[in-house]
């Protein structure tokens, strides 16, 4: 017997069991996805960089020295169990062009390498590890083929000093030094045989250099070696194995966003639930009576109920999780792009996992929402239902002093006479919109240009020249940049646009701090003073013994503000007070500010931060826009930015936050198209007799449906303007850990209201009013006869 009833009772129930079915398989795919991206995602960044070597430490240097710079260092240093070495030669992408000419897209420094003398280890896009590469080939590492649209097979010219090459690019490597987004340096691998003719090349600014990979001894202490490291000349990079894992941190924050969005689909999905189970059993009064009636008890009228839902979410949890595999890995196919993620089969249990999660989570909500099975008599279903009168007044609202349209009052007095039955709506659209709303913050952020003063001081205009910077970056490089700056200067002012052009220097220096060393990179500018950049608490440093600490630095030190740290500037050291906090995304927030007087030596320069462009004639924002157009074709250089576009170059995450944010808001349509007609439907079933009673007294079916679809507009209308609301601390809340990991605990984030409080809302408004009223032409097919239907 309860076969059958359940049998009747799926097919009687057929569009909400669809929908209730569609929202557990849409629950079990985001959160077996989730937990499977989550675990990939972490868990591979370590596997990644320990199954191509990376070791516990690397260093990167760069210069002119054959042999090796800081082999007696490493052979010193007892922590150091042992060390990897392989040489690189430097260029930039002016160096790459197509077989036309045409200048090929890359970023920052690229990097020339013979496979034969790599010492990590590369592999293709089939996770094979390369071993060789036919003189002519090259394998490119990072974006680089995507960015420009090339396919294996392809030509690119190579043009260094006074060598030029033709390579045909074989595919992509996996990179796990240089491959992050956050590292952005372009890799290509060569045979011996030509990487040596790069090598070879003594032409003026060639830049030939070493990588070290690092093992230590377990529980070394790595500020021991990275101390010793800074005093060397040449080292332009130097990381800890977690600080190389931290450059993957993007690819960490979309996957934690993709569990987010698991954990707020499973709470859709539970309040769909109870609204299932509560319209079900409400509408279902005289069964349950009758069921009383004949000696049925509650506890087996409710296993009826369970099995329903077991059986819906066994269904849903199946479907989600074959639907969970393709999904997940259509969104760790930009992370698996770069990285060697392994796992295996580990994975497909998580989300076998994720899957039985959801199903136990059903049923127990189901269970709890069950209960109400046990408040029927069997008196209920002689009284419709209703087990006395109504002496409480419904709504507040009156017809007769309403001035609106009855569609629009009937609509609002439903809303306000039983608020609970409508909070699925409003519940559930608000969890929607506002992780919406949350992602167009965070995108807004990263493209505006509020986070220019943590990567350098304001200034109108920015611009890399790496043949230039490169060049500079020498022992006695200081007076060239000097002399660049100056030059500069006078080009610009010879074209009508008088300006000061500076920049600023990274230096690698052995800090002393609370008896400890460190390796600290420290930031100087060149034509700039320390009272040109930005503060969070204390003075600004006004002498050449006075510097200015991030919060990292300070974590990491223990120093605070008037305190006294050493400076091993390399000729002299020199025991230099902390005056100011500030912030900093450079390395991650593990920098210290320097006075301008500093006695800093271009013999410990780390790296160069792009050109910057003040123009002294005050001239307006649509005047630098044509200044910045007027300069690219000057200088020949297509990397002339303005101060949002040089955030978004240096961060290279926004276009990844932005693709997240479109699929957060299909996936909010979506949800909005099943709950309006789930929720429309059910609510023309249980009103079929008073639309009879409706259509008998003349009002037409427009009109009935204009009542309905407004009942939805109103609910919707509340819930995005509270998720327009609360957007501003959730992004608080939200992105501020993040940024706290990347150095910035400060930040005004860009809060566009026309986004926030018109466009997405918009849409959301937009998209219920159409589904809830095309829902609603249902309402044709009820007739006013209808009305001797009323039990």
């Amino acid at each position: 017997m309860f076969f059958r009833i359940l049998k009747k009772d799926l097919k009687r129930k057929k569009t909400m069991n669809i929908i209730l079915f569609a929202f557990i398989l849409l629950a079990t795919m985001f959160v077996s996805s989730g937990l499977s991206n989550v675990a990939a995602v972490m868990n591979g960044t370590d596997y990644f960089l320990k199954k191509a070597g990376v070791g516990d430490y690397v260093v990167i240097m760069m210069g002119t020295d054959t042999d090796d710079p800081i082999k007696d260092v490493l052979n010193e240093q007892e922590d150091v169990k042992e060390y990897r070495k392989e040489n690189v030669v430097f260029g930039n992408k002016s160096d790459l062009t197509d077989t036309k000419g045409k200048a090929l897209e890359a970023k920052n420094a690229t990097v020339y390498q013979a496979i034969e003398d790599s010492k990590l280890k590369f592999f293709d896009s089939k996770n094979e590890k390369i071993t060789s590469i036919e003189p002519g080939h090259a394998y490119a590492t990072g974006d680089f083929m995507q960015k420009n649209d090339l396919q294996p097979g392809d030509k690119i010219a190579i043009t260094y000093g006074n060598v030029k090459l033709s390579v045909i690019l074989d595919g992509e490597a996996k990179d796990a030094l240089l491959g992050s987004s956050m590292m952005g340096n372009n890799r290509f691998l060569l045979s011996k045989q030509d990487e040596g003719k790069l090598a070879e090349d003594t032409a003026e600014g060639v830049q030939q250099g070493k990588i070290y990979y690092i093992d230590l001894k377990s529980g070394s202490d790595e500020s021991k070696l990275a101390s010793a490291v800074s005093g060397e000349e040449g080292v332009t990079f130097s990381g800890t194995h977690s600080m190389i894992k931290m450059c993957y941190l993007i690819d960490m924050i979309v996957a934690f966003l993709m569990l987010v969005l698991s954990v707020c689909m499973m709470l859709v999905s539970f309040i769909v639930l109870k609204f299932s189970i509560t319209f079900t059993i409400s509408g279902e009064f005289r069964e349950i009576g009758v069921l009383k009636a004949i000696g049925i008890k509650s506890t087996n009228i409710r296993g009826l109920y369970m099995a329903k839902y077991l059986l819906l979410a066994i269904a849903g949890a199946i479907g989600g999780f074959i639907c969970s595999i393709p999904f997940s890995n259509m969104m760790l196919e930009s992370v698996s792009r770069n990285m060697v993620l392994g796992g295996g089969n580990s994975y497909y249990a998580l989300e076998f996992a994720g899957a039985f999660i959801v199903v136990a989570a059903i049923l127990l909500f189901a269970f709890r929402c069950t209960k109400l099975v046990k408040k029927l008599s069997p008196i209920d279903a002689i009284r419709s239902g209703q087990t006395g009168e109504r002496y409480n007044r419904k709504s507040p609202l009156r017809l007769g002093k309403s001035r609106g349209s009855t569609s629009r009052f009937l609509a609002i007095n439903d809303v306000l006479s039983a608020p609970r039955r409508y909070a699925t709506i409003i519940i559930t659209f608000f969890i929607c919109t506002v992780l919406v709303l949350l992602l167009v913050n965070t995108t807004s952020t990263m493209r505006s240009d509020t986070l220019v003063t943590t990567l350098a001081s304001r200034s109108d205009l920015y611009y890399t020249d790496l043949t230039e910077m490169m060049g500079s970056m020498t022992a006695d490089g200081r007076q060239r940049v000097e002399n660049y700056l100056s030059d500069t200067e006078k080009l610009l002012a010879e074209n009508d646009m008088p300006a000061k052009v500076i920049s600023e220097v990274q230096y690698k220096y052995r800090v002393s701090a609370g008896g400890k060393d460190y390796s600290i990179v420290c930031l100087q500018g060149i034509h700039t003073k320390a009272s040109d950049y930005e503060y969070t608490e204390g003075l600004v440093p006004k002498n050449a013994n006075e510097i200015a600490i991030t919060p990292t630095i300070a974590k990491m030190t223990g120093a605070k503000i008037g305190d006294t740290v050493t400076i091993d500037y390399g000729t002299e050291k020199r025991e230099c007070i902390v005056v100011a906090y500030f912030q900093s995304m450079n390395q991650l927030g593990a920098v210290i500010r320097l006075h301008e007087d500093a006695p800093t030596d271009f013999a410990h320069i780390s790296n160069m931060a792009a050109y910057q462009i003040n123009f002294t004639d005050d001239p307006a924002a649509s005047e630098i826009e044509n200044r910045k157009e007027k300069i690219k074709k000057l200088f020949d250089n297509e990397d002339v930015m303005n101060a949002a576009e040089y955030c978004d170059d240096s961060m290279n995450c926004a276009s990844a936050m932005e693709a997240v944010q479109y699929l957060f808001l299909g996936i909010t349509l979506i949800v909005v198209v099943l709950i309006c007609v789930l929720m429309e439907r059910s609510f023309i079933s249980d009103e079929k007799s008073q639309i009879a009673i409706l259509k008998a007294t003349g009002f037409s079916d427009k009109r009935i449906i204009r009542w309905h679809t407004a009942r939805f507009g109103f609910v919707t209308l509340i819930a995005v303007l509270l998720a327009a609301i609360c957007s501003v601390p959730v992004t608080h809340l939200v992105d501020g850990p993040i940024y706290s990991m990347l150095g910035v605990s400060k930040l005004s984030y860009v809060i566009d209201p026309w986004k926030i409080f018109l466009i997405y809302p918009g849409i959301v408004f937009l998209m219920t009013l159409a589904a809830s009223g095309l829902t609603a032409l249902h309402i044709r097919g009820i007739k006013s006869s209808d009305i001797s239907n009323i039990e």
